[in-house]
């Protein structure tokens, strides 16, 4: 007898079972993709950011400093090139108002920008506006019209662009590179992933933090989804007890079951697999459309191998549960329903796999912090190894989750049941639905438990990061525009310091001994509580109220460097100076130190100021007299990035909500349809349909309550740990209000997911009591 081939065709006739659980699993394998393209996304997006070479980009030359037209044209007639452009930029002041003159073709693969009204220019004093810089299409700067609106990279500002042939006949300008479609061989030229990466290191380190989390993100998916198809199958194989000891009536080896278990798993993970990678795809390019940011790319010729994962961890996944149903004696068969089977009891194996499993999470953690998770200062790659950590540890704990689930449970309920008894029969009712199934509770809050610790994980995380990121921008980019002398390390000219009406300060190199050891930094004496976004500013220790003469302010990123901590004193010659607060950041506005305009005097630096902030959208123009940089370009594009990187962690989120809900929503259709004989015995003994149904909603409620609080106990901690393993210094800061109220939602999603269920479940009639299946 083919058992496999009678297990599948009874596994057939159960289409709306099959249906459930094929569901499932499509999502954890839209999950597992929709990661991993998003990884791709963002890291695309990160490059595109943070170097502004365009995604068709195939080689990179730098200037050599000959004359540009010159060597833009020999780049252009070289063999193998397909097409080039110029990259420079020129300073265009109109009335006042200062903009950013871009060379850009405005089209093919070389572009940055994207025409949104209007066409873009081609022939002579022509430009084109970003939307960003206020002007309309009709408008003059200098002869030169406006005959387009584009949408640009929000780091370039208020810009305008045109050409760079035609650039070059506007206003000089020096070429910094040129962007190549094609192949050639010409001295000194790159690939453009080569000049991507040298540039990512040159802009900024952090870089490897948000690409590590991704990667992270990337690892929870695939845990996700083995974690959400072993947990389907277990509710799935636990309810088909009797089908399973009939099979071993007749005669079916234990083996041959497990085989026919497989080979279901195998029939639903190539099922599943190929819809859930085929909707990712197209989601993906959705999103990316959406967003405007660039689409899947390296990682689409890797899904049909997700596909082939798919089902080999919807298999393995399948191969405990398909084991413990096996075991099954022949005696069950007896059995009246499949619920009487799920225990309230767990094994003392099971309780000491979770123990076991609880001190190997406990260890993980404990290496995590022997290796330095709470240092800032670490060699390269040191990010990505602190998240494998926490993830592993977090993996751990949630599978200590699932082995003592059931007995955790049975305390968890009593204490709702305490809190819910009020509410009536209905939900008492619910609650002791949920205790008689134990392990199959267990099992769907231990999934609303992996969508809640995420939730949790992005949620704190993001606002540690995010808050750490605004305080370090903050400090770096205190204003909208600084004026600095046109020559590095002198003071501003008289005539111009007369035309400025903001905070003025002084930044000078100087020695000094910090803890016996001789070093030399740019030391300002910038008021700090007179920033304009001072507000904004953080601390790590101490505070900036204490500052003041013989008081000094040390960034994290000097502090790190110097080896500072609160309370240490600098010796600046026969000065001394103690160090009152630890400014987060990199620099506090340009300098490494602030310390009192007293004493930058004592220590003989002129009066005269270096430097000075504005407060303006409209950045001045003093010629060759004194540099004008616009910061607000580099605060918003700093901004910018974490918040596009955010966007993508929460669709990467969303989706872990969504296999959450599919979890509890499946759970509850198996309930009904394999408690048909329960919900007509109900109805006999007289309860109502709006109660029947009451009580499949109120059930998917629980379901989401226990696994809220789960989800918390576990996503808190290693949203802390994930926050250090940045290495960033970032406090953690964790948003209750808005954590409270999301795990609220959840609670709501898990109930709308029992609305469907529940209105099955509510047509079954007191006749229905009277069948044995």
């Amino acid at each position: 007898m083919n058992f496999v081939a009678t297990h599948l065709r009874g596994v057939l006739r159960k289409p709306a079972r099959l249906a459930l659980t094929d569901i499932a699993i499509t999502v954890a394998a839209f999950f597992a993709t929709a990661a991993m393209l998003t990884h791709d996304i963002a890291k695309a997006t990160a490059l595109s950011t943070l170097t502004a070479i365009p995604s068709g980009v195939d080689q990179v030359l730098y200037s050599d400093g000959s004359e540009p037209l010159s060597q833009l044209d020999k780049v252009r007639h070289a063999p193998g090139v397909v097409d080039a452009t110029g990259r420079m930029v020129a300073s265009l002041n109109v009335n006042g108002k200062h903009y950013q003159l871009t060379a850009d073709p405005g089209s093919g693969p070389l572009t940055r920008i994207h025409v949104i009204e209007g066409a873009y220019p081609y022939g002579p004093n022509e430009i084109a506006a970003s939307s960003t810089s206020g002007l309309a299409i009709g408008s003059v700067l200098k002869s030169l019209t406006v005959t387009a609106i584009v949408d640009a990279p929000s780091g370039d500002g208020a810009a305008v662009y045109m050409a760079d042939t035609k650039l070059l006949a506007v206003a000089p300008a020096q070429l910094s590179r040129i962007d190549i479609v094609g192949s050639s061989s010409l001295p000194g030229v790159q690939t453009a992933d080569e000049a991507r990466d040298e540039a990512l290191a040159a802009a900024d380190s952090k870089i490897e933090s948000l690409l590590a989390v991704l990667t992270a993100f990337v690892i929870v998916a695939i845990i996700a989804a083995l974690l959400v198809a072993t947990s389907t199958f277990r509710i799935v194989f636990a309810q088909r007890i009797r089908q399973t000891a009939l099979l071993r009536a007749v005669g079916a080896p234990r083996r041959k079951l497990v085989r026919a278990f497989l080979a279901e798993g195998a029939l639903v993970g190539l099922v599943a697999g190929v819809i859930g990678v085929g909707a990712a795809i197209g989601v993906g390019y959705l999103v990316a459309f959406l967003l405007g940011v660039s689409g899947p790319g390296p990682a689409l010729p890797f899904t049909p191998l997700v596909v082939v994962v798919s089902v080999l961890v919807t298999m393995l996944a399948a191969l405990a549960p398909a084991r413990s149903a096996s075991r099954v004696s022949p005696l069950e068969a007896l059995r009246v329903t499949d619920a009487d089977r799920d225990s309230s009891t767990a094994s003392w194996l099971r309780v000491a796999i979770g123990v076991v499993l609880l001190v190997a999470a406990g260890l993980v953690t404990y290496k995590a912090f022997g290796d330095g998770i709470v240092a800032t200062s670490r060699p390269g790659g040191a990010v990505l190894h602190f998240l494998l950590l926490t993830i592993a540890s977090g993996t751990l704990t949630f599978c200590a989750l699932l082995a003592l689930g059931p007995v955790l449970l049975r305390p968890v309920l009593r204490g709702i049941g305490a809190v819910v008894a009020p509410l009536g029969p209905t939900v008492r009712l619910a609650v002791q639905g949920v205790g008689g199934a134990p392990r199959r509770a267990a099992a769907v809050s231990a999934v609303v438990a992996l969508g809640t610790g995420l939730l949790t994980g992005v949620l704190v995380g993001g606002e540690s990061v995010r808050a750490f990121n605004d305080a370090e921008v903050a400090a770096a980019f205190p204003a909208d525009v600084e004026v600095t002398a046109a020559k590095e390390d002198q003071p501003i000219p008289d005539a111009v310091l007369a035309k400025l009406d903001g905070l003025k300060f002084r930044i000078v190199r100087e020695a000094l001994v910090v803890n016996g050891v001789p070093a030399d930094l740019n030391v300002s004496d910038v008021d700090i509580a007179k920033l304009p976004l001072v507000g904004d500013i953080r601390t790590t220790g101490g505070s900036l109220d204490d500052l003041g003469p013989g008081r000094a302010a040390v960034s994290t990123g000097y502090a790190e460097i110097l080896h500072v901590k609160l309370g240490d004193t600098l010796l600046f010659g026969d000065l001394h100076i103690k160090v009152a607060a630890i400014v987060v950041g990199e620099t506090i506005a340009g300098a490494g130190m602030a310390i009192d305009h007293a004493d930058l005097g004592h220590l003989g630096v002129p009066e005269r100021p270096t430097n000075a902030l504005l407060t303006t959208d409209s950045p001045p123009s003093f010629g060759d007299a004194a540099q004008v940089t616009v910061l607000s370009q580099y605060r918003d594009e700093r901004r910018d990035l974490v918040a596009s990187l955010e966007i993508l962690a929460l669709a990467v989120l969303a989706l872990t909500l969504l296999i959450a809900v599919v979890g509890v929503g499946t759970t509850a259709a198996l309930s009904v349809v394999e408690r048909r004989r329960e919900s007509g015995m109900l109805r006999a003994i007289g309860l109502t349909r709006l109660a029947l149904g009451g009580i499949t909603v109120s059930e998917a409620a629980l379901h989401g309550v226990v696994g809220v609080l789960f989800g918390l106990i576990i996503g808190i901690p290693h949203a802390w740990l994930a926050v250090l393993s940045l290495g960033l210094g970032a406090p953690l800061t964790v948003p209750m209000p808005l954590l409270l109220g999301t795990s609220a939602g959840l609670i709501v999603l898990t109930m709308i997911a029992g609305l469907l269920p529940a209105r099955r479940a509510a047509r079954e009639t007191p006749v229905t009591a009277m069948r044995v299946d």
